[in-house]
């Protein structure tokens, strides 16, 4: 047997044991692992898994197969890191035209399946094996502990339980550690939400920066239940400083940022305490690459991040680009936990903007929406931000402006389910302006169909 043979099997069986601990019910001994594990052994087991994942992609997924040199046959742990950065991107579009290329199991062993909403022009269909579900609770796991988390803890999610998969994800993790969970989601008034805090005693809160804050602008909690909520567990968009403040004076309760893509089962990381950027989990190794050039940028500087998926089977993916701009932070955070860390997102790689709840939008969604109408020659649309909801002002050129045509812009725009919910549900976003104009500012100039006025904080 060869070194590196008897090393792997060494690292395998001081993994297996480690993943045992953390999925111990004792949170307690649960936070003191997560916080004092060796991080020459966290590093040794990143390489045995990235080895793992090469071959495992390379050997069962259709679309690795025709893509991965043999260079990743020759991968150990003297050297994985270096024949990564050779291996070819992957990109969201490959993904979303063909999401059964990328299943590297037999269907039969297909444990779990969920969807992205595909406001990309497509979604994209996610296969789980029962492993990669397991690996989904692990990582939550260690964002829910790393943010205080008790079995003393009652959890209440105001996620969407659709076909996102982000609040059954959640839901299950939470159950998985023993801890109460209240499965609410967003369907419910804002004043039955708060019925429900004050009820049952909710202390952990989870769901998308824009509900929440909506939520907290809407509802009197009494001093009670502010008091007795602890958390505030965000994710899927981003947050600026004034609306965290908001949140936390009206609901009570510190507020984490996690990020996560579901193409990857969900949370790869989390705030501390010390709110200072991102702890990345163990699920996935990290690159910053040059979103033009596909080159690795140097130390601290901003780029696009590459993920690669650790320990994945059914979908693993390998340097997939996430379209999102970050940095690698160096140095060690001021709390305990020594895992690496990326910087709070800069924007985007593309031109797709989050609009209400979470929801990303690419130009083409509009295209595809608001095209068929014969009465439209040209439109933009520009997102303001008024009373601290978003606006979407859709300029329609035309040369038959009517309270007829308004009206079918507007349906055919709440034909979109996830604009209709932001509208008169999740109450993101407002009633959508439709402004005819007969001829545009400047016919030979460029415009983006989608342009977003706001002003972001970081």
């Amino acid at each position: 047997m060869s070194l590196d043979a008897i090393k792997s099997l060494i690292i395998e069986k001081r993994l297996q044991k480690i993943k045992n601990d953390l999925m111990d019910l004792d949170l307690d001994k649960v936070r003191k692992l997560i916080t004092t594990t060796d991080m020459k052994l966290v590093d040794l087991g990143k390489k045995h898994n990235l080895i793992k994942s090469l071959k495992h992609c390379a050997n069962n997924s259709p679309y690795y197969k025709e893509r991965l040199p043999s260079l990743v046959y020759e991968a150990n742990y003297r050297n994985v890191y270096s024949i990564i950065e050779k291996l070819p991107l992957t990109s969201s579009a490959e993904m979303s035209k063909n999401p059964d290329q990328f299943l590297a199991i037999p269907q039969s062993e297909v444990f779990g399946v969920h969807f992205t909403y595909g406001t990309t022009g497509g979604k994209k269909i996610i296969y789980n094996a029962k492993l990669d579900l397991d690996v989904i609770n692990f990582s939550y796991a260690m964002g829910f502990i790393n943010c205080g988390i008790t079995k003393k803890d009652i959890a209440h999610i105001v996620y969407s339980f659709g076909i996102w998969g982000l609040a059954s994800n959640l839901f299950n993790a939470l159950r998985n550690l023993g801890i109460i969970t209240l499965p609410v989601g967003n369907y419910a008034t804002f004043q039955e939400q708060k019925e429900f805090i004050e009820k049952f005693g909710t202390t952990f809160l989870f769901g998308t920066p824009s509900y929440v804050y909506n939520l907290s602008r809407d509802i009197e909690l009494s001093q009670t239940s502010k008091d007795r909520m602890k958390a505030i567990m965000v994710g899927g968009e981003g947050l600026p400083n004034h609306r965290r403040k908001i949140i936390e004076e009206n609901l009570g309760g510190e507020v984490f940022m996690n990020y996560g893509l579901n193409e990857f089962g969900g949370g790869i990381g989390s705030e501390c305490e010390k709110h200072n950027g991102y702890h990345m989990f163990t699920n996935t190794y990290f690159e910053i690459i040059d979103p033009k050039s596909g080159d690795l940028v140097e130390k601290e500087e901003y780029g696009e991040l590459v993920l690669t998926s650790l320990a994945r089977k059914a979908m693993p993916l390998i340097r997939y680009r996430t379209g999102d701009i970050t940095r690698a932070m160096e140095g060690e955070c001021e709390c305990e936990l020594k895992l690496p860390m990326i910087d709070y997102l800069k924007g985007r790689a593309d031109d797709r903007i989050i609009i209400g709840a979470a929801e990303k939008y690419y130009p083409i969604v509009f295209d595809q929406l608001l095209d068929p109408i014969k009465e439209i020659k040209d439109y933009w649309i520009e997102v303001e931000n008024e009373n601290e909801k978003d606006t979407m002002r859709i300029f329609v050129l035309t040369d038959k402006p009517s309270n007829t045509l308004e009206e079918k812009i507007r349906e055919i725009l709440y034909s979109n389910n996830s604009i209709k919910i932001d509208v008169f549900t999740t109450k993101t976003i407002n009633e959508p302006e439709i402004i005819f104009i007969d001829q545009l500012p400047n016919k030979n100039a460029k415009r983006r169909r989608l342009v977003d006025n706001r002003k972001h904080k970081p």
